[in-house]
């Protein structure tokens, strides 16, 4: 099946299993979807490590962005997606804390971050990321953002490009778009129906707020053909507990995303990562990103939805030390002495 056929397919079965969970059904279907498992993750890897450390660092505008921190090594600085926050990351936790130490921000507007004088968004976040990486003094970072994450790590490219030269060594972009979400026409009216919505909850009409059962279904959408019941499971928590404030605001804060300018400063090794079957940020948004790289590498998960940190953890960490290779060999490179003619 071709990808554009096949995000059709997968867009329009998610439409049926939200559409489902509005009927007397959604129980069942609900019970259905989190009691799957797989036989290659353990289910105790979808909950932090009992050993993470936790710190709240400052932010620019009276904020403060938790972090969750665990292992040692060179450090991997991790952005997640939208709704989600820094416990999506734990099987990349169990898997490869014993080679790196790794930082999981609460983005602003999620999890036990607070927000600042400025509000959400991935400028803000980008600022954010800045501060995180300069107050813990990280050097030689490899920083990976996933769907939302990835964005406002292209931003922090283009904000940032002295943090970025100084203090990080490769990047990953996973699962997620460097510029248009939508494809020509579609943006204009999803920028219309984004002010609608912002327009009627300042009214005080806020969109209602999903049951857990539809948010299960719902968040079903997000993922590849066979997910642990319990990733799907975490993954809707972590969306049915975000505040109200700012889910409308964060999500239209993506509908503009265009940060080609941002790449455009990276020269360091960069990954990208997508599920084959990813339905949000599909394949073709990956391989954009990939046109405006330097020293790019494309790795596409078969089977794969969204959620690629969970339905595949075991290859995405095989991405970090693919990565690490040719972090090391650039710096090799670049340190070995000139022979004279």
């Amino acid at each position: 099946m071709k990808p554009a056929r096949r995000r059709l397919v997968w867009l329009a079965a998610g439409g049926a299993a939200v559409g489902y969970a509005l009927g007397p059904g959604r129980h069942v279907a609900a019970r259905r979807v989190a009691s799957r498992t797989r036989g290659d993750i353990d289910d105790a890897w979808f909950d932090l490590p009992d050993d993470v450390r936790r710190r709240d660092v400052a932010t620019h505008d009276g904020g403060s962005v938790h972090l969750v921190e665990i292992g040692a090594g060179r450090p991997l600085v991790l952005l997640h997606g939208v709704t989600l926050a820094a416990e999506v990351w734990a099987p990349i936790m169990h898997l490869a804390a014993d080679r790196f130490r790794i930082i999981a921000l609460d983005v602003r507007g999620h999890g036990a971050s607070v927000v600042g004088d400025d509000g959400v968004g991935r400028v803000q976040a980008a600022h954010d990321l800045a501060t995180v990486l300069e107050t813990l003094d990280v050097q030689g970072a490899i920083v990976m953002g996933h769907s939302m994450g990835g964005m406002i790590l292209g931003r922090f490219c283009g904000d940032f490009p002295d943090v970025l030269r100084e203090r990080v060594a490769g990047l990953v972009f996973m699962d997620t778009a460097v510029a248009q979400l939508f494809p020509p026409g579609v943006d204009v009216l999803a920028d219309r129906a984004g002010r609608a919505i912002l327009a009627r909850e300042a009214a005080g009409a806020p969109i209602p707020h999903p049951d857990r059962d539809t948010e299960l279904l719902a968040t079903r959408v997000a993922f590849g053909r066979k997910p642990a019941g319990r990733a799907v499971q975490v993954a809707a928590r972590l969306g049915h507990d975000l505040s109200d404030e700012y889910r409308s605001k964060l999500w239209i804060d993506l509908f503009d995303t265009d940060n080609r300018d941002g790449l455009a400063r990276v020269t360091q090794p960069a990954t990208v990562i997508v599920g084959a079957i990813d339905a949000l940020t599909p394949v073709w948004a990956a391989k954009r990103i990939m046109e405006n790289l330097v020293d790019g590498k494309l790795v596409v998960l078969p089977g794969v939805g969204h959620q690629s940190m969970q339905e595949a953890p075991h290859a995405v960490v095989d991405a970090l030390a693919d990565l690490v290779v040719r972090i090391e060999r650039r710096d090799a490179t670049s340190a070995a002495p000139t022979v004279p003619a």
